[in-house]
């Protein structure tokens, strides 16, 4: 699991917590979830960007020093579950608005409306969950605070560190920059400016190459042919790395046409691609004795934990467009550690995550005829080298097996 900041605050959200608050919203679960999906990097990014300045920095020390000091997990627990129960006296209702206010200043009701308008959810629940959201982020940010004894000119550097994972974060269709009232995400002029400028370094020297080349090598009238070719040859391809580049990112996502006529995007090399490849096939055969085995690639759980991360679901929800068009396939789930600790918990929880995965995907309306149970195998299966970070990181992963096509 990455140690991000905007992982620590999904971590927070897990299904237990955001099957309460939908009873408490009397909202369904889906639409908490979207909500919450949408508040995080909306906090966030106004995090970031209020921390470009010395003044915002120091607010945002502040403000996440109260919030850690205010006990968040210990609200969070106080919260009731009968449907109804969450009313204006509650504590964490008042301490979450606090913070959002406190937080957002004038474009807190901005953000709410952009929350509801992405998620479906009432205006009511958006607000509790901008400010739930809010006070989990600056508590988070609180927590780093104090386990780094920074300052908050510390603190401004190490949320920069974190701005790539938090913008990355952002769901398509989700609308950040004008709820709080920005033209660029924090830092982007920035970056484009010093692309900028490393290109106009590259041409220079390309410029300077050719030069050179005319200078000192084309007046020599005893160089043949072929040779006074060759540096013509390597100044015009000399910006092939950089198309290669460029390929390599534009080849990264790409559509995908399913039998039934649904398009989705997917990861070229992802679980999606292998899947929809494999099942595709008319002459690939099933491995009836050791399984046709596809990883999963992006999903991802909170810390020690089975409770799934808000990202996985879109995954998950790619799943379920596949199984619905290839209606003969049947899979299964299996889940898998690494070697480290204690064998029998690696086993449990990898079987709670495969249980968890496999319940999503009815939840999504995977239909049960196609889902053939859920396993979990521990440490069993290794696929790398135990012995080093990379093997185990390669053990720790959860897995489709084709059963059926």
């Amino acid at each position: 699991m990455s140690n991000t900041l905007i992982t620590s605050v999904r971590s927070v959200f897990t299904d237990d917590l955001l099957s309460k608050f939908s009873v408490l919203l009397n909202e369904p679960q889906s639409i908490t979830q979207k909500a919450v999906q949408a508040a995080i990097p909306i906090v966030l990014t106004e995090v970031l960007r209020q921390a470009g300045s010395p003044e915002g920095a120091t607010k945002i020390w502040n403000l996440s020093k109260q919030a850690a000091g205010n006990d968040f997990f210990g609200q969070i627990h106080e919260l009731g579950v009968r449907s109804g129960n969450l009313v204006t006296g509650n504590v964490l209702l008042k301490k979450g608005s606090d913070f959002a206010g406190s937080l957002l200043a004038a474009r807190k009701e901005m953000v709410i409306k952009e929350i509801s308008r992405y998620s479906g959810a009432s205006a009511a629940s958006a607000s509790f969950i901008a400010g739930v959201v809010s006070f989990a982020a600056l508590d988070s940010i609180g927590r780093q605070i104090t386990a780094g004894s920074m300052d908050a000119k510390g603190l401004a550097l190490w949320l920069d560190t974190q701005r790539e994972s938090i913008m990355l974060a952002i769901p398509q269709g989700l609308e950040v920059k004008s709820p709080l009232g920005i033209r660029h995400y924090p830092r982007e002029k920035a970056v484009r400016t010093r692309r900028n400028t490393l290109l106009t370094v590259a041409l220079g020297v390309i410029v300077l190459f050719v030069a050179v080349f005319l200078i000192f090598i084309r007046p020599n009238k005893h160089a043949d042919l072929a040779s006074v070719a060759n540096p013509a040859d390597t100044v015009a391809t000399a910006p092939t790395p950089v198309r290669t580049v460029q390929d390599t990112v534009r080849s990264e996502t790409f559509r995908v046409t399913l039998p039934n006529g649904k398009i989705l995007d997917v990861y070229q090399g992802g679980t999606e691609d292998r899947l929809v490849t494999f099942l595709g096939d008319r002459n690939a055969k099933l491995h009836k004795k050791g399984g046709d085995w596809f990883n999963f690639t992006k999903i991802d759980f909170a810390s020690n934990s089975a409770s799934l991360l808000l990202e996985s679901e879109v995954q998950l929800k790619n799943i379920v467009a596949i199984l619905a068009a290839f209606p003969k396939a049947k899979i299964k789930i299996g889940g898998y550690s690494d070697n480290t600790g204690d064998s029998t918990r690696n086993v449990q929880l990898s079987q709670e995550r495969a249980d968890n995965i496999y319940a999503k995907l009815i939840d999504l309306d995977t239909k049960r005829s196609q889902l053939k149970g859920a396993r979990g195998y521990g440490p069993k299966y290794p696929v790398g080298d135990n012995g080093t970070a990379i093997g185990r990181n390669m053990n720790r992963r959860m897995s489709i097996d084709v059963v059926a096509k």
